[in-house]
């Protein structure tokens, strides 16, 4: 694979619509391009579950609920970099869907427990199944096993970076 550091848009024949090679021999530059990507892809594939109101802190809330049962809000804030105060308002938005529930919890009337309704954890599978084939058509030039190389390199990344939030299973040695 020809390398990209110092080349310039004339040298490497490119078109007019050509990145910087200067910024493409940058990881972090191209995976900015790949989420904007990303966005293009979602807006095209057309009855897309965006359609709900839901956006994507939505979605991870309610996979949160979904993979770690009923929790109480500072948790969930904690567990998932969530501003407190931002928590709030995705818990309002998806208690007020019927995705979500908060009551107050039992042993400390103080905070409340949220959880996952039945609702809720059918839009999840309907977000999840958009982000399968986002993700497919995102990552449509890569093999199964170079689909599952990035997937173990992005998560050694992440694990490097916030150990504590990648599961044990999930971090290679």
């Amino acid at each position: 694979m020809p390398t990209m550091a110092g080349m310039n848009a004339a040298e490497s024949g490119d078109d007019d619509q050509a990145l910087p090679g200067r910024l493409l021999r940058f990881p972090s530059f191209l995976m900015l391009q790949l989420v904007k990507e990303a966005r293009r892809i979602r807006g095209s594939l057309g009855g897309s579950p965006a359609d709900d109101g839901l956006r994507a802190p939505h979605v991870t809330v309610l996979a949160c609920l979904a993979d770690f049962g009923p929790a109480a809000q500072r948790t969930i804030s904690d567990r998932l970099g969530i501003d407190p105060s931002d928590l709030v308002s995705l818990l309002d938005d998806l208690e007020r869907s019927g995705y979500a529930t908060r009551r107050r919890d039992e042993r400390d009337r103080r905070r409340y427990v949220v959880a996952v309704t039945a609702a809720g954890r059918r839009i999840l599978r309907r977000h999840l199944g958009a982000a399968e084939k986002l993700n497919d058509r995102l990552l449509a030039p890569l093999s199964p096993a170079e689909r599952e190389q990035l997937h173990a390199l992005l998560l050694r990344v992440l694990a490097h970076h916030d150990p504590s939030r990648v599961p044990g299973r999930y971090r290679s040695g």
